[in-house]
């Protein structure tokens, strides 16, 4: 009698277990699923890039802690940006933003990484050199 009883318990607790790891697999099956990610959204680069109004805000929104007067060089703040970046060619070379050093820094280019914060989007990024390669003009 001792024994059937023990035998009776161990044949259920093998079907609890049983039925306990068909729930557990059960729900792990039919729980699961991959989400997707959305898609990046894309910003749309304007035909003609305002220096002002496209190119100013990327420079206080990420660049000017940094680069401000009488700091890390070039000066990026709204009074002095245009033309510490464009005097000389030393940073944007107009017409050319591949040749520029401001699109080497952006990039990674054979110049340290700009913002030092990591790497920016493809689309900012493609909007400073539309702005260069327009010609790098103040407007």
């Amino acid at each position: 009698m001792i024994i059937t009883i023990i035998q009776l318990k161990n044949k259920n607790m093998k079907k609890i277990f049983q039925y306990l790891m068909m729930l557990t697999l059960g729900l792990m099956v039919t729980s699961c699923y991959y989400d997707e990610m959305p898609p990046v959204a894309i910003t749309p680069i304007p035909d003609v890039v305002s220096y002002s109004k496209d190119i100013q805000p990327l420079w206080n929104q990420d660049c000017i802690s940094c680069h401000k007067p009488s700091a890390t060089a070039p000066d990026l703040t709204s009074a002095n940006s245009y033309s510490a970046l464009t005097l000389n060619n030393k940073y944007v070379v107009p017409g050319n933003a591949a040749s520029s050093k401001m699109h080497k820094s952006l990039m990674g280019d054979g110049a340290a990484i700009m913002p030092t914060s990591g790497k920016w989007s493809d689309s900012k990024i493609a909007l400073v050199d539309k702005w260069i390669n327009d010609g790098a003009l103040n407007n």
